[in-house]
């Protein structure tokens, strides 16, 4: 009892440093619990926005016809139709026709959403197409028509044009002889291009 007498004569004496005290120890947990809040926020253009903690999330990296590629840090559960929304959606090019946007993505994958491959028009005149088979004569396609070819830019277009001023094209292997063309871009453009 006396005791408890102590403590209540201890109250009442010191009532007003006690409740500073309490007030300041308030104001510093709060405090520091802001900072802690705040670090996992950055602000852009006046938008705060939250990061995410990079504990319990699997990292991919997406490429291709997507607003945003890079690498992006998810949730393990996430599916390809997610990570597509997350980096701001496709381009007007892309295509999903052999894209399976269910996919259940898993830590370390890479992405690639292709670009539609437009198909030329077949040409009446035979200049720079075969007639049957609407493909790209590479002995003689303007540089814009080998550009049609998926993988093909402007450099490799003009390397091609450089290299058929020199030396025909006798067969459509003969194309890996340009520089820049390799055994993988020959793969993708073989089906479409022909010497005749």
């Amino acid at each position: 009892m006396r005791v408890v007498n102590e403590v209540k004569n201890f109250v009442i004496k010191y009532k007003t440093y006690i409740v500073i005290a309490l007030i300041l120890i308030s104001s510093i947990i709060y405090i520091i619990l802001q900072n802690i809040e705040d670090k996992s926020k950055i602000t852009i253009n006046d938008n705060e926005i939250q990061l995410q903690s990079r504990e319990d999330k699997i990292a991919v990296y997406i490429t291709g016809e997507v607003k945003n590629p890079g690498v992006y840090y998810i949730d393990e559960n996430w599916r390809l139709d997610d990570l597509i929304k997350e980096c701001g959606g496709l381009t007007e090019d892309a295509d999903l026709s052999e894209i399976n946007l269910a996919e259940k993505l898993n830590d370390s994958d890479k992405i690639d959403i292709p670009k539609i491959v437009l198909e030329e028009s077949i040409e009446t005149d035979n200049e720079t197409t075969s007639e049957d088979e609407g493909l790209i004569n590479i002995n003689k396609a303007s540089k814009e028509e080998l550009k049609t070819l998926n993988g093909i830019g402007d450099t490799l277009a003009d390397n091609i044009i450089e290299y058929r001023e020199k030396n025909k094209f006798d067969t459509i292997e003969d194309i890996l002889n340009v520089n820049g063309i390799g055994e993988s871009k020959f793969e993708n453009i073989k089906e479409y291009i022909c010497v005749d």
